[in-house]
């Protein structure tokens, strides 16, 4: 019998996650553009989410990575791919294959830190402060600019919707995530999620869709990497919108950074 993977292996694969996702999640705004003139958006995903089943699923039968130990404990990570992978990039893709341009969508969505800080804390016990209200209220304001300035550009009301249920299934997820599955291994786990979300795209995509791939170079690369340099050219709407956006997370962030940590109780010793 071989002898599963070392913790020092798992624990390099944990650190070059963040350093190859970050890049790619940052700009699959940008990729998605990029690679929809070839294919429908739930076209492009059933692709796109195939592939990475694929390629960490393989990651993690080749390392012996661990799976969930229950099935309730594979549900719960299943319901957090379906929220954060189908829902949200589900509806981001659609979106823009609606017209909203990439950088819109995705100062929408970027709501989602703001909004599970503001909104969704109590749910999680978390009292709600001042500054967390005027951080949000100040990504409100953005996002309304931006959306304002693409309504008068004849943007549709359908495009904005799409990326509104984005956030909400983004913002969703991550609350599901911290509540029910707060950790788990990153290889085995990203299968799992990937795999309920090609199903979910795959259902949308024969739904829905044609499913007509143009099997171009620039598809080719849109799947394999979803980066590009350029987007839509800012206007200055965009840009101040942007501003309190980031302004918005800065003031949620910093709170949660000051906030001091809950003390933790001192067990009663016993009489000697």
């Amino acid at each position: 019998m071989t002898s599963p993977a070392s913790p020092s292996r798992a624990r390099l694969f944990d650190a070059l996650v963040p350093v190859l996702f970050v890049p790619i999640w940052s700009t699959g705004f940008i990729g998605g553009k990029f690679g929809m003139p070839y294919a429908e958006p739930y076209t492009f995903l059933f692709i796109r989410y195939a592939l990475v089943v694929l390629l960490i699923g393989g990651i993690a039968l080749a390392m012996r990575a661990p799976w969930p130990k229950t099935w309730r404990e594979a549900g719960h990570i299943g319901v957090c791919g379906f929220l954060m992978h189908g829902v949200n990039i589900g509806c981001v893709f659609d979106s823009i294959h609606h017209g909203l341009p990439a950088g819109v969508a995705s100062l929408i969505v970027g709501l989602q830190p703001l909004l599970t800080a503001a909104v969704v804390g109590p749910i999680l016990g978390e009292r709600v402060s001042s500054r967390q209200w005027l951080g949000l209220l100040l990504g409100l304001a953005g996002v309304t600019l931006v959306v304002w300035e693409k309504l008068s550009a004849n943007i549709g009301l359908v495009a904005i919707g799409l990326a509104g249920i984005a956030l909400l299934g983004i913002t969703t997820g991550t609350v599901y995530q911290k509540r029910f599955c707060p950790t788990f291994d990153l290889r085995t786990g990203l299968t799992i999620q990937h795999l309920v979300a090609v199903a979910y795209v795959g259902i949308m995509a024969l739904a829905l869709e044609t499913r007509h791939v143009e099997w171009s170079g620039e598809f080719i690369f849109a799947i394999g990497w979803q980066l590009a340099i350029w987007g839509d050219p800012p206007t200055v709407g965009t840009l101040v919108g942007a501003a309190l956006i980031i302004g918005g997370t800065l003031v949620v962030s910093r709170y949660a950074a000051a906030a001091p940590e809950p003390p933790i109780p001192t067990p009663p010793t016993s009489p000697v």
